[in-house]
């Protein structure tokens, strides 16, 4: 019973939130913003979970606040002051420059989002840093992280732009921000999570985001920032799978924005969506792509607050069309990585039925064509032996078994490359050496082999498509090259296995590929093919006169 205590509180994260400010502008009310943004981070530790959220604020490369909260609760078994906030500080100081730092914190998940305050000041940023997180739950952090540190960029700028009478700046300021920082990120969730933050601020209301499912027909409760409290947001989630509510649907058909006042909320609502939520004033703009629905915008205040005016309205609609434009990338992008996946496994599939196609033809060939020759050629030598010596048809026996001899060993040469059976048997090193040797007496090329770091075993898999790299890029030398000594290289480490093939010859001019012949006239499609499996890499170094390097980057299958 201990033992099972003490692994499930192993499996307790205690996530940790550094954000990192950097502001290249004049910026005076730190002091009146600092108790606005503490608030923001005391919530990160009470909503979000995270055991300690602290900020680090730089205004002109001098640090300016230093700001950090700590979960109540967790104090006596985790120190006060979060464990990467203190290497952070000790490592870097109080000084920053516009080399991005956290990095090298090596953080579970990581961002880095612009921060925009004038047009004329030089880019400002804040990065993000969530640590201490499980693969599975990193990126979920990341989004409420990166949700949060967009709340607070809107304080300093709240503060900035607040003694301004006109307030058109900070409404473009906005929309630039809206824009730039969900064109530079293609994770859905984190850029749903990152404009409903940016919109919930901008209207000081709440914001939520519906995404709807063309399958059943049925609504997605994706994100939902603003007074959403815990228990509001177990009701905001059970929405998930309902049908679409009257004014989603009013939305949709029109694809226009719908605007509910306290007169007309029942119209557009259910009853007890409208008493769940305390909907009062309601602002929806349908997200469209290419005539294709994709989901709806929801902004609300309570009935005592103003209703949304067509200014709000036009600002709204500009942000759920770069939202729009920004989905359809994320799905583009999603689309295309399914499509290489998809030809990437049937690649794999050629080439495993290619290799058991050939192993088919060498075993066929071995077992009938050679043994039928072998039959003959002892037939032949019989009867060239049991042929008295005057007979004139003895030397023409002769001659007949020597040239079978020939070609049963040409055929045998021929069956080894389609499949050479010392690679199955013995493995990756012996096969190779024995290619040498055999490539060294048919041409009056000197080859040297080096192996290095080969003592841990490797996949069959990952062994033949080395063999068949090594064997495509000798038979290249050989053709091309006319180099009188060819120096090949293998070694392993941990993450990389790296294959080099370096010769004497002639040369050539490296050119780009063209559309028709990719690798020229080297023809080195192949083993491109058979990386892109292994998910590796090569470069080609030659110049006319000096020679060939192939240097192939393969991650050891070990390392993963």
């Amino acid at each position: 019973m201990v033992i099972r205590l003490s692994m499930a509180e192993s499996n307790v994260e205690h996530p940790e939130l550094l954000m990192v400010c950097k502001i290249n502008s004049s910026f005076n009310n730190i002091k009146k913003t600092c108790p606005a943004i503490k608030e923001a981070l005391s919530f990160s530790v009470d909503s979000f979970e995270f055991t300690h959220a602290g900020l680090i604020l730089y205004i002109n490369n001098k640090q300016t606040a230093c700001l950090q909260v700590s979960r109540k609760g967790l104090c006596e078994k985790q120190p006060a002051t979060g464990n990467f906030y203190k290497k952070y500080m000790e490592q870097f100081g109080a000084s920053h420059n516009p080399a991005e730092r956290m990095a090298s914190l090596q953080p579970s998940s990581f961002t880095t989002i612009p921060v925009i305050l004038r047009a004329c000041d030089p880019a400002s940023k804040m990065e993000i840093g969530v640590f201490s997180a499980s693969p599975a739950t990193a990126q979920n952090y990341l989004n409420k992280a990166t949700s949060l540190g967009i709340h607070i960029i809107n304080i300093i700028q709240d503060s900035v732009f607040g003694r301004q009478k006109d307030r058109n700046l900070r409404k473009l300021s906005i929309l630039l921000e809206t824009v730039g920082t969900i064109s530079s990120s293609l994770n859905l969730n984190q850029i749903l999570h990152i404009v409903s933050q940016i919109t919930a601020d901008l209207f000081h209301a709440r914001c939520a985001i519906f995404l709807f499912n063309e399958t059943d027909q049925t609504i997605i409760p994706a994100v939902g920032v603003g007074s959403f409290d815990k228990k509001l947001k177990k009701k905001f989630r059970a929405q998930k799978g309902l049908a679409p509510y009257p004014a989603f649907i009013k939305a949709m058909r029109d694809q226009q924005p719908v605007m509910l006042t306290p007169d007309n909320i029942e119209k557009g609502f259910p009853p007890e969506i409208i008493k769940n939520f305390s909907y009062a004033r309601v602002l929806l703009i349908p997200l469209i792509s290419k005539n294709n629905m994709l989901g709806i915008m929801q902004v609300d205040r309570p009935a005592q607050d103003k209703q949304f005016d067509h200014e709000e309205v036009a600002i709204f609609s500009a942000i759920a069309k770069e939202t729009s434009i920004a989905m359809e990338n994320t799905r583009l992008v999603d689309t295309l990585a399914k499509k290489e996946k998809l030809l990437q496994q049937l690649l794999e599939k050629l080439i495993c039925a290619q290799e058991d196609e050939r192993k088919r033809v060498a075993s066929e060939i071995h077992d009938g064509a050679i043994q039928a020759l072998l039959g003959i050629w002892y037939r032949v030598q019989l009867l060239a032996i049991s042929t008295s010596a005057d007979d004139n048809n003895k030397n023409e026996l002769f001659k007949i078994q020597d040239l079978l001899g020939q070609q049963i060993q040409e055929i045998r040469r021929i069956v080894y490359n389609l499949r050479p059976v010392m690679l199955d048997t013995y493995g990756l090193g012996p096969a190779l050496r024995a290619l040498i040797r055999t490539l060294q007496e048919e041409s009056q090329i000197d080859f040297e082999l080096v192996m290095k770091n080969q003592k841990q075993s490797l996949p069959a898999n990952f062994e033949l498509t080395l063999y068949r790299i090594v064997q495509e890029l000798l038979a290249n030398v050989i053709k091309h090259s006319q180099a009188t000594r060819v120096h090949v290289t293998l070694a392993n480490d941990e993450n990389n296995t790296v294959l080099v093939v370096k010769d004497n010859g002639i040369g050539f001019n490296l050119t780009p590929p063209s559309r028709d012949d990719l690798y020229g006239h080297l023809g080195l499609a192949n083993i491109q093919e058979r990386l892109t499996l292994l998910g590796g890499t090569f470069k080609i170094d030659s110049q006319l006169g000096w020679g060939t390097t192939v240097t192939v980057y393969v991650p050891t299958p070990l390392a993963n």
